[in-house]
């Protein structure tokens, strides 16, 4: 269990951040003018998507990551496709919120 130690310690640290960051971004967005809401998080989205790019880059262009190291090379593609499909998945939210705020504002559809 010893060698796992610093792993799991990196493990708990992540959980940690993640809850401190859910936190702050809780708060940004109770304090946060509704009409600027969409906003704050499309830039929020764009900072965290860069920032993931670059250590994606650096990763995969590590010496000790290649596809002969079969299974880190597909841990990595791995996350690096459930981070696609969260962007994704992050894109449609926000675009269907703005386009039901939009219709809000607007009131119903004529027909």
């Amino acid at each position: 269990m010893n060698d796992h130690s610093p792993r799991l310690r990196i493990i708990g640290q992540l959980a940690k951040e993640y809850e401190q960051k859910y936190k702050e971004l809780q708060k940004l967005v109770s304090e946060s003018p509704p009409e600027r809401v969409v906003l704050q998080l499309l830039a929020l989205s764009e900072r965290t998507t860069d920032r993931f790019r670059s250590a994606q880059v650096a990763l995969f262009s590590s010496p000790g990551l290649s596809e002969e190291k079969d299974e880190p090379f597909r841990a990595a593609a791995a996350m690096s496709r459930a981070f696609d499909e969260m962007r994704i998945l992050f894109q449609f939210a926000m675009q269907n919120s703005v386009e039901d705020r939009g219709r809000e504002e607007t009131g119903p559809e004529e027909g």
